[in-house]
């Protein structure tokens, strides 16, 4: 026979499975700012070392930086089907930042990040002062 707290464990445990469904897809931003910018990663399923710097270099930079200016970031993998669109999209052969303008659709390739893959404060010199001339013009 099923006793009562086997019923509210297992309801408990399908409220916080069903709740945390999606949650990587979430928009996060400070103060409920609206977003108006994507800091996207695109990478295949094999990364590399410099691949995986790249990402969280580039995360971190978003997520201490620039959420409250309308800035999300979203890791991508290329090779899912679902996502293959983004090579014509953006011109992918490879690994790449790239931010855009969630109003009007321009978007920047931040190709210069492979100089500083292995040199996180001068990746953060090169990416800020990227993101602040395409959030000027």
């Amino acid at each position: 026979m099923i006793n009562k707290t086997s019923i509210l464990f297992s309801f408990i445990l399908f409220f916080v499975i069903l709740t945390g469904c999606g949650k990587k897809d979430k928009v996060k931003t400070n103060n409920n700012s609206e977003v108006k910018y994507t800091a996207y990663y695109f990478h295949p399923t094999a990364r590399c070392e410099s691949c995986i710097n790249l990402e969280n270099y580039i995360k971190e930079l978003i997520e201490t930086k620039y959420l409250s200016s309308g800035f999300r970031f979203k890791e991508v993998n290329i090779e899912q089907k679902e996502n293959e669109h983004y090579r014509k999209d953006f011109n992918l052969l490879f690994s790449s930042v790239i931010i855009e303008n969630s109003e009007n659709k321009k978007w920047k390739n931040l190709d210069s990040i492979w100089s500083y893959t292995n040199n996180k404060i001068k990746f953060f010199e090169y990416t800020e002062k990227e993101i602040n001339q395409f959030i000027n013009n």
